[in-house]
């Protein structure tokens, strides 16, 4: 058998072609994806351009608002008024609502009766 030297064992050449091939592959790679991009333009899910919307409208004091809203809802819930006066539907107060629903608990036949509106 021939004696091999400590630099024999490893054949530098073909490294040295591996990784010159390995090389062209990655900048041919690369080329033709620059190309590519040229050729067909950016990708159909990008935008062609910046979205500008107009900056929201904040409120400066919205403890105002919020105050009113509340009212409003409060002087809804304990008032009467017609919703649809054609499909006879009312409003009462919520304390009133209470009142005749558990009246009602008792009876079921009369639950699913409507309200005789008052003269």
């Amino acid at each position: 058998m021939p004696e091999s030297s400590p630099g024999r064992d490893v054949n530098v050449r073909a490294i040295a072609v591996g990784g010159i091939v390995i090389g062209c592959g990655i900048l041919i790679a690369l080329g033709a994806a620059f190309f590519l991009l040229r050729a067909r333009g950016p990708a159909a899910n990008t935008a062609p351009q910046a979205f500008k919307a107009p900056l929201p409208l904040l409120q400066t004091a919205p403890e105002i608002d919020r105050a009113g809203y509340f009212a409003e809802k409060e002087r809804l819930a304990g008032s009467y008024a017609w919703v649809d006066r054609r499909a006879g539907i009312a409003r009462i107060p919520v304390d009133q609502a209470m009142r005749v629903l558990a009246a009602r608990a008792g009876k079921p036949a009369q639950a699913a009766r409507p309200l005789k509106e008052a003269p």
